[in-house]
């Protein structure tokens, strides 16, 4: 029996091929994956596949008979995977911004068992990692090797209320995919930063993009709640960017939010010494889950639940003061670039496909070339493709969706957004005549079958 996984070694968004021969005709394989993330936590998917006529069993032609997803999917085994603690389950997967070692074993029987280890990178091996505070800015760059002639294009990812360490991977893939400089802004919780989304100024971020933008051709690509702060800054100072995404993004500016309690009685952000005019979040509503989560915790087996809140009734509550929103819009027909927005349809956070709707309606009249991307099945939380979207005995995941919609929203916001960013950004630029990749990029080869369909976006 021989278990053969190509590449050994690959960046994260390249499903491994895994295949397992040698078997007898028809016989079950059993395939387990194991990894520890970022944060020490062990995940692990178990399957069970049948092999072929040959002895021959691919997670690229075989569902599996039992096991942790359906259905033929090759990047099935590695986003399946579940936490192995059940006492303590964490709200999701931690993904570093370096790379992570999987160990995948099969076996047949007691006495047939093969094992291999899977190196997967976020960041490849030329690129350069850098921290700094700018503008009170907590920046993290990613940047490849210099180029000989010219300058790379920049993409700026501002992070959502997640913090900057939920970025920072995309970054870094980011950066070794597709050959761009990556800075992400941290702009709360740090030294010296407002604690929580409060009062943000948005002066730094305008600054700092600005300068980018005076030498370089920049993108940016905003998660969530930075979405209203990225948007805010890009539409009131007119900063010349050449292409923006909006990952679960808001057409509004909200209210304050705060680590406990009720939402403060200001806005999320400020410009020009004066608080941005903002939706208020309908935090009475809240009030039931955060009772029901306390005493949840004092059962027997309550601390096992996650304590996050579903917060979409506190934001969809909001969204039916008609003069708040009107007041609180964000002129998002200011920016001239082309605007990609993608949404989750199932997402439990807030309303995020409605409001990508408003987004790019907004904008009807501008001539760009907008994109909406929606997926129905889909939560709040788009990260890069193969990351783990559940977890142990978690049936609502905290952001919506389901473990499989997660995963294939993942997956196609990954490609649809790097395609975005590459047109946009590498406008110009001549192509490698060896691999067809932009200077600085890492080459991806996927197989026919390891193909994942696109989904299609939405007329605009």
């Amino acid at each position: 029996m021989e278990l053969i996984i190509k590449p050994g070694e690959a960046l994260v968004d390249e499903v491994p091929e895994l295949v397992v021969q040698g078997l007898g005709p028809h016989e079950q394989v059993t395939v387990r994956i194991d990894v520890t993330d970022a944060a020490g936590t062990a995940w692990r998917s178990v399957n069970r596949y049948r092999a072929d006529a040959d002895g021959v069993a691919g997670t690229a032609t075989c569902a599996p008979l039992a096991g942790s997803y359906t259905g033929v999917d090759p990047s099935g085994p590695w986003w399946s995977m579940t936490c192995v603690r059940r006492d303590r389950p964490p709200v999701a997967f931690s993904a570093p911004d370096s790379q992570l070692t999987w160990t995948v074993r099969c076996a047949a029987d007691p006495a047939r068992q093969v094992r291999r280890t899977v190196l997967r990178r976020w960041r490849a091996r030329r690129i350069a990692r850098t921290e700094t505070y700018e503008e009170g800015l907590r920046v993290v760059e990613f940047a490849p090797p210099a180029l000989r002639s010219g300058s790379r294009p920049v993409v700026v990812l501002v992070p959502g209320s997640t913090g900057v360490e939920a970025v920072t991977p995309a970054a870094a893939l980011l950066a070794s995919r597709c050959g761009f400089t990556t800075v992400v802004l941290g702009y709360a919780g740090g030294d010296g930063q407002p604690r929580t989304l409060k009062d943000v100024p948005l002066e730094p971020f305008v600054r700092v993009v600005g300068a980018l933008a005076q030498e370089r051709r920049v993108g940016v690509v905003a998660y969530s709640a930075g979405t209203g702060g990225a948007l805010a800054a890009l539409a009131h100072a007119r900063v010349p960017v050449r292409a923006v995404v909006a990952l679960s993004p808001t057409h509004v500016v909200w209210q304050a939010l705060d680590s406990g309690g009720l939402p403060p009685k200001t806005s999320a952000w400020t410009y020009g010494g004066a608080a941005l005019p903002c939706v208020p979040v309908r935090g009475g509503l809240l009030l039931p889950q955060v009772a029901g989560r306390a005493l949840l915790r004092r059962l027997p087996g309550g601390h096992t639940r996650s304590a996050a809140l579903r917060l979409r009734s506190a934001y969809a509550a909001g969204l039916r003061d008609a003069g708040a929103v009107r007041n609180a819009l964000i002129p998002v027909e200011r920016i001239e670039a082309p605007l990609m927005a993608v949404a989750g349809g199932a997402d439990a956070v807030w309303p995020a496909g409605a409001m990508a709707r408003a987004l790019v309606g907004r904008r009807r009249t501008l001539p760009v070339d907008d994109v909406l991307l929606i997926h129905p099945g889909a939560g709040h939380f788009l990260r890069p493709p193969l990351i783990p979207t559940t977890t142990e005995g978690t049936r609502a995941l905290v952001g919506g969706g389901t473990p499989q919609a997660n995963a294939l929203a993942q997956r196609e916001t990954w490609e649809a957004m790097t395609r975005f960013l590459e047109r946009h950004l590498h406008r110009g630029e001549p192509e490698t005549a060896a691999s067809g990749t932009r200077p600085g990029a890492e080459s991806r080869a996927t197989s026919a079958q390891t193909a994942r369909p696109a989904a299609e976006p939405e007329a605009v």
